[in-house]
């Protein structure tokens, strides 16, 4: 079997990039396939829009290079590099209608006029939008005007599509069904894709791969599967999903038998090996999820013989949210956060009730260091 290896659209190479003295973007290094939906996921201040900048010419890079289908883009300007980007905001012309928006790039190009006809009918039906051409931006609703600014994009037939957060202005709705329609539209188009959010959800959903950015560097490029089962550092566990912390230190280590811990508690618990070296009596920060601790018919005692993790607890308050439900339990002054499908099962606990807690040490993330406080 011959493997063919897929084309490398976009390449950065060591690109970094000051703002004064402040570096904001450090020795970024990524490439992106042909085809490819990469996201930019990380905090406020994180260097993921300048990174999008530089790719579209807006900035220029301080250092490194940053390659386009194979050529050199460094000094090369925006309208040079054959890509579309949409925007936080619609950024479309008020004076001019759907059509006239949609085709301002082709226009520009100097596109012949039959030829623009055919492209903007085709893309305003991809964005299942073309009753709306003869229409001004003031008439329409938020979720329209951003298919619209999708469709001015598309309509050039780049090689490279950019989105800036384009559904942080939008409600909890639109946003999930443009989500959907951005979804379909890479998938159907095949345009290689790179989105930048600060959107855990959406970078997950929309994504072959995230790049998760802090203070300007990569802490880690993977699947959205690798980045939430096996995050590279205690930075990417905690900013990807919601997580319990407890505080303790290392009993005991090795690749065979896991690792032997203690909260400041006094709770005894066992983690598997991950590929981190502990020494013991070193202090460290122990991280569960939610969803994977269950409520148990156990004793509640701790690291029990069979190599579970169970503690003993009571329910502060249980709240219901929608396909499940989320139980604050209380060990002693430290809150675990206990996420379930909302099932009948669930009614039968209520707040006061004393409940034992059990999750797998394969599902315990252990990180060198010791927190201030607990938190989910």
């Amino acid at each position: 079997m011959i493997l063919v290896s897929k084309m490398i659209d976009v390449e950065l190479k060591g690109v970094q990039k000051k703002f004064g003295s402040n570096v904001v973007v450090e020795n970024f290094n990524l490439q992106v396939e042909q085809g490819e939906c990469v996201s930019f996921l990380g905090p406020s201040g994180c260097g993921k829009t300048t990174t999008l900048n530089m790719i579209a010419g807006f900035l220029e890079p301080d250092q490194g290079e940053l390659i386009i289908k194979g050529k050199k883009m460094n000094g090369v300007p925006s309208n040079k590099r054959e890509l579309g980007m949409v925007f936080q905001t619609y950024s479309l012309f008020p004076h001019m209608t759907v059509f006239e928006n949609v085709a301002y790039g082709l226009k520009l190009r100097k596109t012949p006029k039959t030829e623009i006809q055919e492209r903007v009918k085709k893309v305003l039906e991809l964005v299942k939008l073309p009753h709306v051409s003869d229409r001004y931006p003031k008439q329409l609703s938020g979720g329209q005007r951003q298919r619209i600014a999708i469709a001015r994009a598309l309509v050039t037939e780049p090689s490279l599509l950019l989105l800036d957060e384009p559904l942080s202005n939008l409600d909890a709705k639109l946003r999930e069904e443009l989500r959907d329609e951005l979804k379909r539209l890479q998938q159907e188009i095949g345009v290689t894709t790179i989105f930048v959010t600060h959107d855990q959800e959406e970078a997950m959903y929309l994504s072959n791969r995230i790049v998760v950015l802090d203070h300007g560097k990569v802490e880690q490029i993977g699947s959205p599967w690798d980045i939430y089962n096996l995050p590279a550092s205690e930075f990417v566990h905690t900013f990807i999903g919601k997580s319990n912390r407890l505080n303790g230190t290392v009993i005991s280590a090795s690749e065979r038998d896991g690792i032997v811990l203690r909260t400041n508690e006094g709770l005894a618990l066992r983690a598997s090996f991950k590929g981190r070296t502990f020494q013991s009596g070193e202090a460290v920060s122990i991280y569960v999820r939610p969803e994977k601790i269950a409520f148990s018919t156990g004793t509640g005692g701790g690291l029990q013989a069979e190599g579970r993790n169970e503690a003993q607890g009571r329910i502060g308050q249980i709240s219901f949210l929608g396909s499940y439900a989320e139980s604050e339990v209380l060990l002693g002054n430290t809150v675990i956060h206990v996420r379930m499908p909302s099932d009948s099962q669930n009614r039968i606990w209520t707040a006061g009730d004393t409940v034992n807690l059990q999750w797998k040490p394969e599902d315990v993330f252990v990180f060198p260091g010791k927190g201030n406080e607990a938190h989910g």
